[in-house]
Order: C-alpha cells, then sequence, then structure tokens
C-alpha cells in the first residue's frame, strides 16, 4: 500500500497524468473544431496564414521558423492552436519584464574594469570586440584576477566541490538542473550543507521543475527548508496546460563564499560521478574559478533567486564579501598558488605534453583572462552560440569540441565546414553510447554533411559524453552547461565561462586529445551504409529538432 501511495504522490506520476490530460484536451478540441469545420475551416485558414507571417518575421533562427511554418500548414487548426498554446507561453511569457528589471538593477554590480579591458587590447585586438560584447551582453566583464581549474571527469571535481563547501564561512548558492536526492553524490553534499548551516553559514538552494521532476519527491523544497536550507524550485510543473518544459533553468552553479565557484555540465547524481554505470563510463567536464570572476556566477544565481523569490538583495553585501581581500601582488600571488593547482591528467603521456609545452612556450599558460557568461532566452540575444560562432571563427590551426548532442541549425554547421574548408583542423567527439535514442538519431543525421565538408566526428566509445566544451589554437576555450542543440542555445537559461590564453586552455586541448584517443572516426561510408528507411527517418527528425 505504501509503495502505491508514493507512486501516486511523486512527481513522475504527477507529470504522466499531466501529460495524458494534455493529449486528451488537444484530442477534444481538434473533435469540436472538426465539428464545426465548414465554419471554422476559412477562419483557421485565415490565423495559419496570420501564424506564418508572424513567425517569418521573428528574429530567431531559420530551423525555428521552418519548423512551425511546416507544421501549422501541414496540420492548418491542430498546428496554429499547438503554435498558440507552446508560443504564446513559456517562460518568457512569464517572467519578462520581472527578471530583466532584476538584471538591469544589477548591471551597476558588473561594470567592466577599464584596465583589464586596455590589456586584453594591447594583448589582443581581434579579441578586444569580443570581450566587450560579452561585457555587454553576456553580463560578465573580463577578469585577469583569477584561478582557473579544468576537470575532465566529474569526480575529481566531486572531491574539489566537497573540499571547498567544508571551507565555507559565509554563504553557499547552489543552482542546479538535476538534483537526485537518493544518490550518494547529493547526500555527501547535502550533510555538509546541514553541518554549515549549523556553523552560521547561509546556505541556498536552487533546482529545476522539470529538470528533477523524477529525481526528486513533491515539496521536497520543503523538506530542505525544515533542514534551515533556503529552497527554491524555478518553474515547477503545475498541472494542466503547462508548457514551461520549453525553457528551463539549465545552469550548473555553485559558489562558496563569493572565492570560489564551480561550473560545467555535471549536475548532482551519482551517474556523474560514475557511482552508478547508466550508459558506459560517463565523461563530464567543469571548472573552479578563484578570485574576482566569481562575482559574475554570484551575481547569475542572485538574479535568479530575486526573481523566483519576488524579493531584492543586498548585492552591495554579498559583492564586498568575496574573499580575499587582499592587494594585487598579493591577490596574484594567492591565485598562483591557491587558484591554479594542477590536477594531474588521465593521460601520462599527455600531461608530459602539456609540461614540456610550458617549458617551450610559458606565454601559453600566461595569466590571461576569463569571463564568465550567462545566456537568456528571453532578451533574443544568443550569447551562448556567439561564444561558440566567435571561438570558431578565431581558429587558425584546430577547433577540438565535446558535446553529447549534435543538432545545429545551417548557421553553426556552416561556420564549422568552412573552418575546415580554410586548412582548420576541426574534431568533434559525440556519445558512444546514447543517452537518448531518438535525440542520437537526430545528431547521427547531421554526420554525413559535416564529414562531406571535411569536418572530422568522433563517437566517444567507453560510453556517453556529457562535456560541453570548444578549445582553439592554444590560446581560447570555453566550458559550461551549453550543448550544441536548440534547446541549450535558444531555450534555456545556460552558462559557461570563456577563457583567453589560461592555464585551463591547455588542460582542455591535452583532454581533447586523450579523449579522442579513445575515440573511433566516423566515415561517410559509415553514414551511407545505415537502411534507406533510416536515413529518410533522420532526415524527417531534422525539421521538428527545435521541438526535441
Amino acid at each position: 500500500m505504501k509503495k502505491i501511495y508514493r507512486l501516486l504522490y511523486s512527481n513522475k506520476f504527477v507529470a504522466m497524468v499531466m501529460l495524458l490530460m494534455q493529449i486528451i484536451t488537444f484530442v477534444a478540441m481538434y473533435i469540436w473544431i472538426s465539428d464545426y469545420s465548414k465554419v471554422l475551416f476559412g477562419l483557421s485558414t485565415v490565423l495559419s496564414a496570420v501564424l506564418i507571417i508572424f513567425e517569418i518575421n521573428r528574429t530567431e533562427e531559420s530551423t525555428f521558423k521552418m519548423t512551425w511554418i511546416t507544421l501549422i500548414a501541414i496540420i492548418p487548426i491542430f498546428g496554429a492552436l499547438f503554435y498558440l498554446f507552446t508560443r504564446a507561453q513559456g517562460v518568457s511569457m512569464n517572467i519578462g519584464d520581472d527578471y530583466k528589471n532584476i538584471q538591469e538593477a544589477n548591471k551597476k554590480y558588473l561594470v567592466q574594469d577599464n584596465d583589464v579591458m586596455k590589456n586584453i587590447y594591447q594583448t589582443d585586438k581581434n579579441q578586444d570586440g569580443f570581450a566587450r560584447y560579452l561585457s555587454k551582453y553576456g553580463g560578465s566583464p573580463a577578469y585577469t584576477n583569477t584561478g582557473v581549474q579544468y576537470y575532465s571527469i566529474g569526480e575529481r571535481m566531486f572531491e574539489d566541490m566537497k573540499k571547498e563547501l567544508l571551507k565555507a564561512e559565509k554563504f553557499i548558492f547552489l543552482e542546479f538542473f538535476i538534483i537526485n536526492h537518493t544518490s550518494r553524490m547529493w547526500n555527501e553534499i547535502l550533510e555538509i550543507l546541514k553541518k554549515k548551516v549549523k556553523q552560521g553559514v547561509e546556505v541556498r538552494v536552487m533546482y529545476d521543475g522539470m529538470g528533477c521532476i523524477v529525481t526528486l519527491p513533491r515539496k521536497y523544497n520543503e523538506y530542505l527548508e525544515r533542514q534551515g536550507i533556503k529552497c527554491r524550485i524555478f518553474s515547477p510543473i503545475v498541472p494542466l496546460l503547462s508548457t514551461h518544459q520549453n525553457n528551463r533553468d539549465h545552469r550548473k552553479i555553485m559558489v562558496i563564499d563569493g572565492a570560489t565557484a564551480f561550473c560545467g555540465g555535471i549536475n548532482i547524481s551519482d551517474e556523474y560521478i560514475n557511482e552508478k554505470m547508466k550508459f558506459g563510463y560517463w565523461k563530464d567536464a567543469g571548472i573552479r574559478l578563484t578570485g574576482d570572476c566569481v562575482w559574475n556566477f554570484t551575481s547569475m544565481f542572485l538574479e535568479m533567486w530575486d526573481y523566483i523569490t519576488k524579493s531584492e538583495d543586498d548585492y552591495a553585501f554579498y559583492r564586498n564579501a568575496s574573499i580575499p581581500q587582499l592587494g594585487n601582488a598579493t591577490r596574484n600571488q594567492w591565485i598562483a598558488t591557491e587558484g591554479n593547482t594542477e590536477v594531474e591528467g588521465e593521460n601520462p603521456a599527455a600531461t608530459k605534453r602539456m609540461a614540456q609545452r610550458r617549458v617551450e612556450e610559458p606565454h601559453l599558460t600566461g595569466a590571461g583572462f576569463v569571463q564568465p557568461y550567462c545566456d537568456s532566452p528571453l532578451d533574443h540575444e544568443d550569447v551562448g552560440e556567439n561564444v561558440y560562432l566567435n571561438l570558431i571563427e578565431h581558429a587558425k590551426r584546430y577547433v577540438y569540441i565535446f558535446t553529447p548532442y549534435l543538432i545545429i541549425g545551417s548557421e553553426m554547421a556552416t561556420a564549422l565546414i568552412n573552418a575546415a574548408k580554410c586548412g582548420v583542423d576541426v574534431r568533434i567527439v559525440v556519445p558512444g553510447v546514447p543517452d537518448k535514442k531518438l535525440v542520437y538519431l537526430l545528431t547521427q543525421g547531421n554526420f554525413a554533411h559535416l564529414i562531406k565538408g571535411g569536418v572530422k566526428i568522433y563517437k566517444y566509445t567507453p560510453g556517453f559524453i556529457h562535456s560541453k566544451c570548444f578549445v582553439v589554437d592554444d590560446v581560447y576555450a570555453a566550458v559550461g552547461t551549453i550543448n550544441l542543440d536548440y534547446r541549450s542555445l535558444y531555450l534555456h537559461f545556460e552558462c559557461g565561462t570563456f577563457m583567453y590564453r589560461t592555464k585551463a586552455v591547455m588542460q582542455v586541448k591535452e583532454d581533447a586529445l586523450a579523449t579522442i584517443d579513445q575515440s573511433l572516426l566516423v566515415t561517410l561510408a559509415e553514414c551511407q551504409s545505415k537502411k534507406l528507411i533510416v536515413r529518410m527517418f533522420m532526415g524527417a527528425l531534422k525539421l521538428f529538432a527545435p521541438l526535441l
């Protein structure tokens, strides 16, 4: 009886009931409208034409437009209703001006240091413009007083996350797409959070309603509140006609005392640290940031928290709470020892190569700069995609990419192919073992076109790769939460860190080389050997890629 009760009370069961009710509602509406088809046919035609014209004039990626135009044209009544239901709702209609107003008010705390920008200009005039773009449109000033550590696997990052949490003295902020309450990873973190609350540390946790729909029980936020942990849910799932799943908080952020931050693809669940094997070996990536740049992540968290709680935090308090409060000379010494601690690589040969390159080309591990950035579906500014396009555009020798999904539009595909045609070594590593078979078919549907254009695609044979990383020419890199798919690039709240000439750039590069050594190169013959019906289905899926 208890099992039945738990099942009926679970988020998963509620979600299934809600989905069924939505399907029934749509079918009923379609049948009702069909009964009045003669009267409504003309109206639906006019409505479809209006919606198509409206969609054509929207400022968004062309594949999105083609998907909706096709759906409305093929199934006028249903397509029009589904369009109105999906596009007229969503997070942009629910957050709208409130979230933008919070961001606007916070701009006075995200002022770019002119000395840093001047230093960037003197170092690389070509990069100066993009650094200014990220500062203005990504809410992300550039910083030089910072330390960056790259993690090539989740297990190592998890151990350092716990160590840093134990050092917390003032506040801890956690914002994750997925938290699994049955996982060892979360329970070990939770025990530390409970301990810190008793020590007087302020602890806040924020998670996504859809991301945690099957990993957390209902009202788990109330349980955390009883432990003294402040907790909020981003866009919780509500009964009937909820389309908030189109815009989710896909970010993964951990901030400790404003001095240390973690970000990357790693959620809080055991598959991310290979405590549980779901799809072979799960390879993920993340970074730890120390120093001034942590403020970017602190402010990202506070903006989202303040929207959800309808409150106003004292940003100046958290800005000034950052430690250590040191002069530049002392701070730089602290960063050199504390912020750039080396983690030995998995591949001894790669580690040796990296050490040798430091001796031969010490400029590759210079101070450089970093810019932690955020991407929002509200501002129609595709910051995440523009970071990736900028990296591809600046490549002269190579671009190495990790992505779990390869579902891209014509602009990204053209950029990758043009780079390859210009002699740039473009390599993309995707999973060898998929987590979503339908999405993986769509990913494979992009292989042939890219391979014909000179792009090399590799399958990570040990299992599933969830990392979201770019590295270019030993100079630039980006690590964050942003997949090469439509949802990450256009629909979700995301974040990442752009890096220029930091030690972590070479760490990403060496991880890429070691990972490619464990992967199989996909050939054009392999793509063309699939059955015709499978290739036709993969082609048809591309049309609806933005909806998957």
